[in-house]
């Protein structure tokens, strides 16, 4: 093996088990020692690689969301005319099931950000800009074409997430490893994690802003 690829191999190594342990503690939790003991490589070499924690981390967070705003991108085809609310349902819906598969690590990174994380801020921070982007030029784009109530679009987009994706991320997050909720709480969370309830939710929630006859 040359000398280039084993180089390359460590370094996908060290990423591939920094993504498994944030899973399960969360960036906060992450350990540069322990990250290169599971990869079976001396933190120099961790060193050689990414410099140092912070940059490690801003990659890992950057390798778990860039798939996902690439496939929401394709999906939203702001390039191309068409039924912009059709669209808007569409990258919704696949949001949903994007939500559900990545539930756990987004709680982690909200709580992450609280506890102080700079990387998880950051990430924060840029959300605007991307996916949350494509969702309000939606919005705005469906209201131009008749479609949608007219009110800003931040508010509507503030409505829709209330709505729909943030019982789903509370319901498979924080509360998915609650062992002290009662009964009835316990039959509320499965509703708020099912994913064919939120579709429902989202059919409610777009004919809420959908203008009458539409």
């Amino acid at each position: 093996m040359d000398a280039s690829k084993k180089s390359g191999d460590t370094r996908q190594r060290l990423l591939s088990q920094g993504l498994d342990m944030v899973r399960r503690t969360g960036l906060r939790g992450l350990v540069v020692r322990e990250v290169a003991a599971a990869a079976g490589v001396n933190p120099g070499s961790f060193v050689y690689h990414f410099g140092n924690r912070e940059r490690f981390v801003t990659e890992l967070v950057e390798l778990w969301y860039a798939p996902i705003y690439r496939q929401l991108r394709q999906t939203a085809r702001l390039r191309q005319p068409g039924d912009a609310l059709a669209r808007l349902r569409d990258v919704i819906e696949q949001l949903l099931q994007l939500a559900a598969e990545h539930a756990g690590f987004a709680s982690h990174l909200a709580a992450d950000a609280l506890a102080g994380e700079p990387a998880a801020q950051a990430f924060l921070l840029r959300l605007p800009s991307r996916h949350m982007r494509l969702l309000l030029v939606l919005l705005a784009r469906a209201q131009r074409q008749g479609r949608l109530v007219d009110a800003p679009p931040p508010q509507l987009l503030c409505y829709l997430v209330s709505a729909i994706g943030l019982p789903l991320l509370l319901a498979r997050g924080p509360l998915a490893a609650s062992d002290w909720l009662p009964q009835q709480a316990r039959q509320l969370q499965r509703w708020m994690a099912d994913i064919p309830a939120a579709r429902q939710r989202l059919a409610w929630a777009l004919a809420g802003i959908t203008k009458m006859g539409e």
